[in-house]
């Protein structure tokens, strides 16, 4: 795949052009661009229940949303926003603390509170997730990589995509969610593969995978 490689990689230099001559003429401090995404978070989430619940619209219209934010919303820790809201969204309610239904929670690690923790992870944490990744990605022109780095595949190590499905909703890994949704035009990359990428006794997956990863050309190495 040489032209593909030398194409991926003259795409990466032109967004890196684009970037770089965005953030010359509309300069933003870190501040404002903070301010920014916390003004879309607001708007996105205010008519869901949470959002009722602390008047987003009432904090988006004030003069300084930022001072009133930090009045008005109360720091949460895992326990009192899962019995005060998650709980809802395990249970199948929409618009709790984010529009539309929650499909997906990542399983924490264990800790001595809890064994486990369940996350929400809506479809937009999943979209940012893949944004992130492909900005990731697009990062790699800073390193001057040769363009055969990207006629090769990308090994990503992480959980298992076999999910438990608990009634409403599906559970794993955050890793083994994320490469269970990977877009379509990156599997031709992705290994070790659906079927080792399933497997959820660890070692298995690595004895399986140090089988079989001399015939597969691998270029980028990706913990998740």
């Amino acid at each position: 795949m040489p032209l593909l490689g030398a194409l991926i990689n003259r795409t990466i230099a032109l967004n890196d052009r684009l970037t770089e001559q965005r953030h010359r003429f509309l300069p933003v401090s870190a501040v404002k661009q903070q301010e920014r995404q916390l003004k879309r978070l607001l708007r996105k989430a205010a008519f869901t229940e949470f959002g009722k619940y602390y008047r987003f619209y009432e904090i988006l219209m004030s003069s300084n949303i930022l001072n009133v934010f930090r009045e008005k919303i109360p720091v949460y820790d895992y326990n009192s926003i899962l019995h005060q809201w998650w709980h809802r969204t395990l249970e199948g309610e929409n618009n709790i603390c984010w529009p539309g239904r929650t499909k997906y929670f990542a399983l924490s690690s264990g800790t001595s509170e809890s064994a486990s923790k369940r996350i929400p992870l809506t479809t937009d944490m999943i979209r940012s997730i893949k944004r992130a990744s492909v900005k990731q990605i697009l990062s790699a022109r800073h390193f001057h990589f040769s363009s055969k780095i990207f006629e090769k595949r990308i090994l990503m190590l992480g959980g298992s995509t076999d999910l438990n499905k608990r009634g409403n909703y599906f559970e794993g890994d955050l890793s083994g969610i994320s490469a269970k949704k990977i877009p379509f035009w990156f599997q031709v990359f992705y290994k070790p593969g659906k079927k080792i990428a399933k497997e959820k006794d660890w070692d298995k997956k690595l004895n399986e995978i140090a089988r079989k990863a001399p015939k597969w050309d691998i270029s980028i190495l990706v913990g998740v």
